[in-house]
């Protein structure tokens, strides 16, 4: 990566997948290099993507303050004027006004989605969500003995009439999660059309609805996505959370939950939140400036085209390489790519295949879906250009392998 551009884009000694552990000291995990193997399963930014000329420019800015309550607890909502800049900074890129009031300041989706969870239902309340959906949040669900019943998706998104007849038979479930724009694994983006039908429907029939758009602002450039969420509630019961994790930096654990006042009350009011006060007080101010300072908007502007490329340039290789009978699914966004096998073939079959005998990986469609055993999901966030060519031609390799042992 250059390091041009106000260095925002640093050269990194860590380049992905030339470097064993390349998640070094800080990481959650590993990835080894790529003569080991290429692993398609990682959905985390580049250690190139990650601007920490940026964070540190941001950093000192907040830290030459002189207000030592910046070090206090913080305030429940996040403190006004973080909430002020992430408002507005929101309000330019949804193209839609966005209440401060309407916004409370979270620990990311994952934190938000699970303290969400520890507040609206309780053990044995039944939970939708898409099938396929973002299988850590089948996780958390689980965390809760949350009962999980997933409504079927088409190529625009959710099926919104399946879910109508779906809520006309019962029981109405007391929540649903929904990935509207650029959806993990399909990167399929739901119409307005049905985002108006979805919020009707959760009005209607009373329950919690919760989109998570942490990609609502990471469409590839030339895709202008449909409103968020918060622009189809009528009637209060739509909760929208979004994240910096994926338009800055995932460590910093900053993201919001926006919604009516009275749902974000009752995790204000919380027992958490009383006794820590903010979540991540510190953090929202390093955010807050990088957003001031313009910071926010280059490097978003910059992920997008970074991720829009490294798409591009694995769906080539794919094109390139995969047989014929295998296909894959054109994403509007976001981090990934869903390749489908053909019908009856295994992904978790293949992965074995893949990983002992071809140095590749991926995440199997059963993760995400128990009707998704012919899938399998590609991340191309983490590798570059030629990584991903490799782990195209890799992958494609180790299909054709897997499905000459079945003849």
């Amino acid at each position: 990566a250059s390091a041009g551009r106000s260095g925002i884009w640093r050269t990194d000694c860590l380049r992905a997948g030339r470097v064993s552990g390349a998640m070094g000291e800080y990481g959650q995990y590993d990835v080894p290099g790529v003569d080991t193997q290429v692993n398609f399963k990682v959905g985390q930014p580049a250690p190139s993507m990650l601007p920490l000329d940026m964070i540190r420019e941001a950093a000192n800015a907040k830290f030459a303050e002189n207000d030592p309550l910046f070090l206090q607890y913080g305030h429940i909502y996040g403190f006004p004027k973080f909430r002020a800049s992430l408002a507005k900074f929101l309000t330019e890129r949804y193209e839609h006004d966005v209440d401060p009031e309407r916004l409370l300041a979270s620990n990311g989706n994952t934190g938000a989605l699970s303290l969400i969870c520890s507040l609206f239902t309780k053990a044995g309340d039944i939970v939708f969500a898409e099938e396929p959906t973002y299988f850590l949040a089948k996780s958390i669900f689980k965390d809760y003995n949350l009962d999980c019943r997933q409504i079927p998706m088409d190529e625009h998104g959710l099926d919104v009439d399946a879910l109508e007849k779906a809520l006309e038979e019962g029981p109405v479930p007391t929540m649903m999660y929904v990935v509207t724009t650029a959806h993990n694994p399909t990167g399929r983006t739901l119409p307005e059309d049905r985002r108006e039908k979805l919020a009707m429907l959760s009005a209607k029939y009373k329950f919690l609805l919760v989109a998570d758009e942490v990609y609502q602002m990471l469409t590839f450039p030339h895709i202008k996505p449909p409103p968020p969420m918060f622009t189809y509630d009528k009637e209060g019961t739509i909760l929208a959370l979004g994240s910096f994790s994926k338009i800055l930096a995932p460590a910093l654990r900053v993201g919001w939950i926006q919604g009516a006042p009275e749902l974000l009350k009752k995790i204000a009011d919380c027992g958490q939140l009383d006794s820590s006060g903010g979540l991540n007080p510190v953090a929202f101010g390093i955010v807050q400036k990088a957003i001031d300072m313009g910071l926010q908007d280059k490097h978003l502007d910059q992920v997008r085209e970074t991720l829009w490329t490294r798409y591009s340039t694995l769906a080539k290789a794919l094109d390139e390489h995969l047989p014929e009978g295998t296909t894959y699914e054109v994403p509007q966004g976001g981090y990934f790519v869903l390749v489908k096998l053909p019908e009856g073939q295994v992904a978790a079959d293949l992965l074995a295949e893949a990983t002992e005998n071809h140095k590749v990986g991926f995440l199997p469609g059963t993760s995400f879906g128990e009707k998704m055993k012919n899938y399998l999901r590609l991340s191309f966030s983490f590798y570059d250009a030629e990584d991903l060519g490799m782990g195209a031609e890799r992958l494609a390799a180790a299909i054709k392998s897997y499905q000459a042992k079945l003849a």
